[in-house]
């Protein structure tokens, strides 16, 4: 039985890196188009300068399957944005109509951008807020029912206590979350982990008391992403990417090739 378990899991794996192939060379056809026209964060270029992840087609795009399908809960909504990085979220979400954004931030600069961008693009005082911290402390501190839709976009692959995560947002009891994440392509349920450079502004958010740049993070299988979403309380709904009529998949790789997803969990009631 282990015998077979192995070669299985062998057989799966490399069924997935030739899978991987195939949509990188389809990706780089796919990439060559052009979409007209002016997208969200073309009104708001500072974001492509306060952070080291801010390509202009990239986040216009991201914009399209994160903020536009989700209107409905995020106008009017208190919004809690986890990983706020430089604001662009949570100036997104405001833009959008929510009523109120907390964003969390672990990176002190990136938290100084995000205050000087509200203030730049003249959102007003109290509106849109900034706290410095660890999101697994600054979570407990928090009350159930103070905020309707949790944002989680780019950091869920940054950690390896996923469930620990998606039972702190489960605790506060908000009604849906949007989780924007890499996903590993095996179509078993599993967390494949990696080390990660957590010096690189676009990794590892959560500060280490340790010390060490190297830290262990684990990137889900979408099996898995749907059964921890599940276990916590929450449905799982994609956002289909390919469905967006997305030209342009320049700096968008990883969405083309099912490598990251975005997933809308509404929180199912108990009965």
């Amino acid at each position: 039985m282990a015998k077979v378990s192995i070669v299985s899991l062998v057989a799966s794996r490399l069924e997935n890196k030739l899978h991987v192939k195939k949509l990188r060379l389809q990706s780089k056809f796919a990439g060559r188009g052009s979409d007209k026209g002016q997208g969200f964060f073309d009104a708001y270029p500072d974001f492509f300068e306060t952070s080291t992840s801010g390509h202009r087609n990239r986040l216009n795009k991201r914009y399209r399957a994160i903020i536009e399908p989700n209107l409905d809960i995020i106008r009017g909504k208190s919004i809690l944005d986890i990983a706020s990085h430089d604001g662009r979220w949570s100036l997104a979400a405001n833009k959008a109509g929510a009523r109120y954004i907390l964003g969390i931030e672990a990176r002190d600069h990136l938290v100084k951008h995000a205050r000087e961008n509200m203030r730049k693009y003249g959102v007003p005082d109290g509106q849109v807020e900034f706290m410095l911290g660890d999101v697994f402390e600054v979570l407990k501190g928090f009350e159930p029912g103070r905020f309707d839709t949790v944002l989680c976009l780019g950091f869920f692959y940054h950690t390896l206590y996923h469930m620990e995560l998606l039972n702190q947002i489960a605790r506060l009891n908000p009604k849906h979350l949007i989780l924007d994440t890499c996903v590993d392509v095996d179509p078993d349920p599993m967390v494949v982990v990696q080390y990660e450079d957590v010096t690189d502004e676009t990794a590892g958010a959560v500060p280490d008391e340790g010390g060490r740049t190297c830290l262990l993070v684990g990137h889900p299988t979408k099996k898995a992403l749907e059964m921890m979403l599940r276990s916590a309380g929450f449905s799982c709904r994609y956002i289909e990417w390919q469905a967006l009529g997305i030209r342009n998949w320049e700096f968008l790789r990883e969405y083309h090739e099912g490598q990251r997803v975005t997933v809308v969990g509404t929180r199912i009631e108990k009965t």
